[in-house]
């Protein structure tokens, strides 16, 4: 396992309590993440939050309205062009669904992943010329389009661009919607795709005076799109999450129904992580292996049929792409333990693995040894990679890659994750000149390479209730930026013989009856540490007596009930 340091939130602040009705537990984490205003917490654990903001304060919103207003008023043919991700097909099919209404003259374009590649291409544009567009709306895209907006211009098409991703010194010379341009005066800088999209949707709205619950019934598609892009789940974005959430629990859209009961979710309570884990990989799985458009027809398809076919599609999609990832994540991982292991940021060739998959195989090499991590495969241009990163807390990637944007074709991202083209023949000099930038940062904060597992109190494990439970989830939804709070049990005895603690078909999970011998409390607990066999055992030695860090949850069984705790990280206690 990776090295970590448990940040024991308790030790640093005296806790008051601010406020009577809330739980003192749950004010400990609201106080920890920054929330100390009585009123603020309310809105916080609020089944109906109000933080949302007029979409007008975001800047160029007047004229692009406009813009649009008049292309539909005077039938013109508008395009909507995204990302071929969940935030994309979101985005477009807001868009669509909202304006559908109001023109007939009304299409979208998805680059293909493997021919095009991310982001606005100039050879789609003449293809979309070519059909007549007069207006293109980008979504997801397109803050860095320098070139290709100055085409579409050039050939007499007008074009707005709907983004979140950072931009760069040279911006387009077009109308721009992205709360992240250093002169925008919106408040919330942290929207996904679609959530710039939606508060486009909102400025037609309140332009058109149309009804807002052509709104509302946006919201299960820009909630999904905030979970799938792992913007943090605070302030404006909770807001949209937790009726989006409520919208989908109540779904009301064809497709998007469908394919929850065909993944095993009818009847479930969904929450963000079922969003994250089961529902977006399988819209994200078409733009992967196929194409995204299935994902935006799924979204705004009637017709049971061929929702049906779309749904079986996307299944098929998803199954194809977890092959495909198992492939390449054990390719990566030989290579890295062959040759990379000592390197501070990876940068790893995987020898022609599908690039629908690379941006995930990053991710679960960061997560495996907590350092950045690029992943590069073959491009169907010869001697031309495409890439795809993640990042560690403490090294912001885009502002890294930035520094070698002189190897790059094509580069955009943000501070944890990034996409990029460039010729074969310059990896070598990325991979050594990323290093040489991540020894500079591990000297000057070694810091970086622990991770740090934010610790927001300690319990005993008679604390650990159903009523707590139910407290807990007011904090829901957890994400990035409201991550589920960890809490310490300390000085456990283990009651299990060690030939007892792992369970599972190949023994890998660890699971325990635990006492306190800290506080005298004599209620036992059961904790369960998925994948942590090996390490207690052959790593820790089977001590009699543990650390734990975890959640608390209730596990439901054949119609039995009890209190467990899912470990998150453990280590041997020499108290």
């Amino acid at each position: 396992m990776i090295e970590t340091y448990w940040e024991i939130l308790d030790e640093q602040q005296e806790f008051r309590c601010v406020h009577e009705k809330i739980h003192p537990i749950i004010q400990k984490i609201l106080i920890h993440k920054g929330i100390t205003d009585p009123r603020e917490m309310e809105e916080f654990l609020s089944p109906k939050p109000q933080k949302t903001y007029d979409p007008f304060l975001m800047k160029n919103m007047d004229r692009a309205v406009d813009v649009i207003i008049e292309h539909i008023r005077e039938n013109k043919s508008i395009w909507i062009y995204g990302d071929y991700d969940v935030d994309g097909i979101a985005s477009i099919a807001v868009l669509m669904d909202f304006l559908k209404p109001f023109t007939k003259n009304l299409h979208y374009y998805i680059p293909l992943r493997a021919e095009e590649g991310y982001g606005l291409n100039c050879e789609a544009i003449e293809d979309i010329k070519s059909r007549g567009a007069d207006l293109i709306i980008t979504v997801d895209c397109g803050s860095t389009s320098v070139r290709e907006v100055q085409l579409a211009k050039e050939l007499g098409m007008e074009i707005i661009v709907t983004d979140h991703h950072n931009l760069s010194d040279r911006v387009p010379d077009c109308l721009i919607l992205n709360p992240k341009q250093e002169d925008c005066p919106y408040p919330f800088k942290l929207l996904c795709g679609c959530g710039v999209a939606f508060k486009l949707v909102q400025g037609i709205q309140k332009r058109l005076n149309a009804p807002k619950s052509c709104l509302n019934d946006l919201l299960d598609v820009v909630g999904l799109a905030t979970v799938a892009d792992v913007v943090p789940l605070i302030e404006e974005n909770r807001t949209i999450l937790k009726y989006g959430l409520k919208k989908i629990n109540n779904c009301t859209r064809p497709g998007l129904k469908r394919l929850i009961e065909a993944v095993g979710l009818a009847g479930k309570n969904i929450t963000a992580a079922h969003i994250g884990f089961i529902l977006a990989p399988h819209f994200n799985a078409s733009g992967r292996i196929d194409d995204a458009r299935a994902g935006v027809e799924l979204l705004l398809e009637e017709d049971p049929e061929k929702i049906e076919e779309l749904v079986g599609h996307l299944v098929a999609c998803n199954e194809e792409r977890k092959s495909l990832q198992d492939k390449g994540l054990e390719l990566c991982k030989e290579k890295v333990e062959q040759s990379y292991k000592d390197h501070l940021f990876f940068v790893i060739d995987s020898q022609g693995t599908h690039e629908g998959v690379i941006g995930i195989i990053a991710g679960k090499i960061r997560d495996l040894y907590y350092k950045p991590t690029l992943i590069v495969t073959e491009s169907h241009e010869k001697g031309i990679l495409k890439g795809s990163g993640r990042s560690i807390d403490g090294i912001d990637i885009y502002e890294e890659m930035k520094k070698c944007a002189d190897l790059f074709i094509k580069f955009g991202g943000h501070k944890n994750a990034c996409g990029f083209s460039m010729e074969k023949d310059k990896l070598d000099i990325l991979r050594r000149r990323l290093n040489a930038q991540a020894r500079e940062i591990k000297e000057r904060a070694p810091e970086t390479y622990v991770k740090t597992i934010k610790v927001y109190g300690e319990l005993k494990p008679a604390d650990i209730t159903e009523k707590l439970l139910q407290e807990l989830e007011k904090i829901e939804p957890y994400g990035m930026g409201n991550e589920k709070p960890q809490f310490l049990l300390s000085q456990l005895r283990i009651e299990n013989s060690p030939e007892a603690v792992a369970m599972g078909k190949n023994q890998e999970h660890l699971r325990f009856k635990g006492l306190s011998c800290k506080f005298g409390d004599l209620t036992p607990i059961q904790a369960i540490g998925f994948g942590l066999a090996e390490f207690y055992i052959k790593h820790l030695g089977c001590p009699e007596k543990v650390d734990i860090v975890g959640f608390p949850r209730l596990n439901e069984w054949n119609g039995y009930k009890n209190m467990q705790f899912l470990i998150c990280d453990i280590k041997q206690s020499f108290l």
